[in-house]
């Protein structure tokens, strides 16, 4: 942001007027006054038009007898978690990328999702740790497979296989009905079962999958 003003002092900027706006995430003003300020090497905060723009540890520098800059020596970095919705709205299934068991399961899922009404993203990547924050989980909980969608709702264990069934093609839309009915105990007790195990079933591998260059657009890694 760019001000002009008549004043004398720093302590008092008459008549401020805003000439022009610059990113508003980088605090810099120039200012110009009509007298050279006293030995002020620092300020606490200008007040522009009734406002008051808190500058946290600024220098001036001089541009010319009535011309100064002031710049703020750091300014901290604000960042904002990725929205990975924002511009495609299919559910997220989290895996463990290192599981074998996982990984045949994704191809399968693959192969039978010719639609394409779900992404992928290894519970390792940091896609996947992202996402299992925006579900309220740990972010190395690999405990469970999870399917993330829009809006924080998200599902683990046997609901999540159920809500997966339910996007594939047929008949696994109608296994997904058949196994809504069973208790939800009974179903993830089964899950966990295999789950708590799937390294000794078929091992696991050395390297991480975050991706697959046959589905490129299915597969979220950052």
């Amino acid at each position: 942001m760019i001000v002009t003003c008549t004043g004398k002092k720093f302590g008092s900027l008459a008549n401020p007027k805003i000439v022009s706006r610059t990113s508003p995430k980088l605090p810099c003003f120039a200012l110009q006054v009509s007298a050279k300020p006293k030995a002020a090497t620092s300020v606490s905060f200008l007040r522009v038009k009734g406002m008051r723009y808190c500058l946290p540890s600024v220098q001036l520098s001089a541009v010319n007898s009535t011309s100064y800059t002031v710049q703020p020596e750091s300014v901290p970095s604000t960042s904002y978690p990725a929205d990975d919705f924002a511009n495609d709205r299919r559910p997220v299934i989290l895996y463990d990328g290192v599981c074998n068991l996982c990984n045949g399961a994704v191809n399968l899922m693959l192969d039978l999702d010719p639609r394409g009404e779900f992404r992928m993203a290894a519970l390792q990547s940091p896609a996947g740790r992202r996402l299992l924050q925006t579900c309220g989980r740990q972010p190395d909980d690999i405990s469970s497979i999870v399917v993330v969608e829009r809006g924080g709702k998200h599902h683990i264990k046997s609901d999540a296989i159920l809500r997966i069934a339910q996007g594939l093609s047929n008949p696994f839309p109608l296994f997904a009905l058949f196994g809504v009915p069973v208790p939800p105990f009974l179903r993830d007790s089964l899950y966990d079962l295999v789950a708590d195990n799937r390294y000794s079933i078929l091992g696991k591998r050395d390297v991480c999958r975050l991706k697959d260059d046959r589905f490129s657009e299915r597969f979220i890694a950052e």
